[in-house]
């Protein structure tokens, strides 16, 4: 039995809406409920092959709004760069103690 290509699910994160509700609701299916493509084809009325197919789109899909639209890279950078801005914050502690609190505190809200 093949694997599941699991890379798509942080981008379904980013772009889900953009996805009509078939394919949100087939990708739900196979990906966060591990139903098989046989259970998927009676749920949703479409044959196993047109499953495999709508699965195998929805992917391809996601990688085209990634790659116009980039949020999930950004969203690498940004958490790289709060993970080195907290660092900084650690380095400086002793000395600067209330910059130090300031950095944490502006990264925590940026994180959420």
């Amino acid at each position: 039995m093949r694997e599941k290509d699991l890379s798509g699910i942080l981008l379904y994160d980013f772009y889900s809406q953009l996805l009509s509700e078939k394919k949100r609701q087939v990708f739900e299916m196979y990906y966060f409920e591990d139903l098989s493509l046989a259970e998927i084809s009676e749920h949703t009325g479409t044959s196993r092959q047109g499953v495999r197919e709508l699965i195998v789109r929805t992917g391809e899909e996601l990688r085209e709004y990634e790659s116009a639209l980039g949020l999930l890279e950004r969203d690498k950078r940004q958490e790289s760069f709060f993970a080195e801005l907290l660092g900084v914050a650690e380095r400086i502690e002793k000395q600067y103690p209330d910059e130090a609190r300031f950095i944490r505190e502006s990264v925590g809200q940026k994180g959420e």
